[in-house]
């Protein structure tokens, strides 16, 4: 992949903030129903892309340089985060969906681009320099979100980084913010 299409992709990733940040400064009843049908609605309209030959062609026509390969003819990554935001909504305290999300979105968008522009040392197919990277800006988020605590930060942005660097085959828009937050979940 090109990289003006890799920026392209993540400068469309990172407008997800915007999911945790909303989140955050509003009520969880209301965090929770824009999520249920946000997610309702990409889900199905991508479902809808995977079955409907004359739909495909056409989103293709309009996103195909920003789909990867294996998102041809499977769920889009935006379909992922939105299914994990959802769930992280549900399953964690407040402060440790947001971070977890944050990790996701701004943590692996950093780790990609570092790691296609500055990254020599490969491990799993991935650079260390993305991976510091990511770490990185996963503690500096961790730590900007008053109500965690620093060991909460530590973990979660270890956990985060981990999971981007590791070749686990699911998605990285579900595993990425699921490990963060069950780990954040797990200290004090």
């Amino acid at each position: 992949m090109r990289w003006f299409t890799e920026v392209g992709r993540k400068t469309i990733h990172l407008s997800a903030i915007l999911i945790p940040i909303g989140y955050y400064f509003t009520s969880e009843a209301v965090g929770r129903s824009f999520l249920v049908t946000a997610t309702a609605i990409v889900f199905l309209i991508d479902v809808v892309r995977l079955n409907q030959p004359r739909v495909r062609t056409f989103f293709f026509i309009f996103f195909g340089r920003l789909v990867r390969d294996h998102e041809r003819y499977n769920l889009l990554g935006a379909t992922y985060l939105l299914l994990s935001s959802l769930i992280c909504v549900y399953a964690f305290e407040k402060p440790i969906a947001v971070a977890a999300l944050a990790f996701l979105i701004v943590g692996d968008s950093v780790a990609a681009l570092v790691g296609k522009a500055i990254g020599r040392i490969r491990i799993f197919g991935k650079t260390l320099e993305g991976s510091l990277a990511c770490f990185a800006v996963c503690m500096g988020i961790g730590l900007v979100i008053p109500e965690l605590t620093w060991t909460r930060a530590l973990v979660g942005a270890a956990m985060a980084t981990l999971i981007e660097l590791l070749p686990v085959p699911l998605d990285d828009n579900l595993r990425i913010p699921l490990a963060a937050g069950f780990a954040m979940t797990l200290v004090p």
